[in-house]
């Protein structure tokens, strides 16, 4: 399984161990929004030798919560035995707590990290005002509904002064 393609935030404390292909596609709304307001991201690859178990895996996870601040997202793939890990700021004291696992983690490389498509074009819409159809209709929707509700609460309000 490559890499890229798991997907679990750092903020999940979960006590459990993630199965085998089992691969969570949530990112929560503060982490997109930390994406969007600070800029650019970078993606760090570890390679941890002796990470042959569910176990294992579970202490790095552990090994990781302390910094979840600091980190955006974290990917492992316990087959191959890499971590992926991304972030914004400089993240030397990860680095540190992941080789005190004596698992022999080293650190690959750490590279600029592209920006997700969705997050790009929600920065755009966002910037220019812009909404896709189906936003603007219900927007649309929900004005009609509040006209028609504000008219009946006047209307009722008429009728409740001429008692």
């Amino acid at each position: 399984m490559a890499l890229e393609q798991q997907h679990n935030p750092i903020t999940d404390k979960n006590t459990h161990a993630t199965p085998a292909g089992e691969k969570p596609q949530h990112v929560s709304t503060s982490q997109s929004e930390r994406i969007l307001s600070e800029g650019s991201m970078y993606v760090s690859f570890y390679h941890i030798p002796a990470m042959c178990s569910a176990a294992h895996e579970q202490r790095v996870r552990q090994a990781l919560i302390p910094f979840s601040a600091l980190l955006l997202e974290h990917c492992i793939d316990v087959d191959a035995r890499h971590l992926a890990l991304y972030h914004q700021d400089p993240i030397e004291t990860v680095t540190v707590a992941l080789q005190r696992l004596n698992l022999g983690a080293e650190l690959q490389q750490t590279m600029p990290h592209y920006e997700p498509l969705e997050l790009a074009t929600a920065k755009n819409k966002t910037a220019t005002g812009q909404l896709n159809p189906s936003e603007n209709n219900a927007l649309n929707q929900l004005q009609q509904f509040l006209s028609k509700l504000l008219a009946r609460f006047a209307q009722w309000l008429k009728t409740l002064r001429k008692k």
